[in-house]
């Protein structure tokens, strides 16, 4: 029987939100153009699920990774 749940934990958005910042890296490095599209293909897909769930993603450096509730 599978376990599946209806939404994603919060505590599990928030640590795919963590790896958002690591893209962020990525715009002043010299890659490879198939790379940098996978690489964009990423954070779209992770960035997808995190708003599927009804939230935002936001990275400061001084503040951190922060999630918000989008208001309905």
């Amino acid at each position: 029987m599978c376990n599946y749940e209806n939404k994603t934990d919060k505590k599990a958005l928030f640590e795919l939100a963590k790896a958002l910042k690591h893209f962020y890296n990525l715009d002043n490095m010299k890659m490879h153009p198939g790379d940098l599209h996978t690489a964009g293909v990423a954070e779209k897909l992770v960035r997808g699920i995190i708003e599927d769930n009804g939230y935002t993603a936001s990275y400061l450096k001084r503040r951190g990774t922060r999630l918000f509730r989008f208001r309905r």
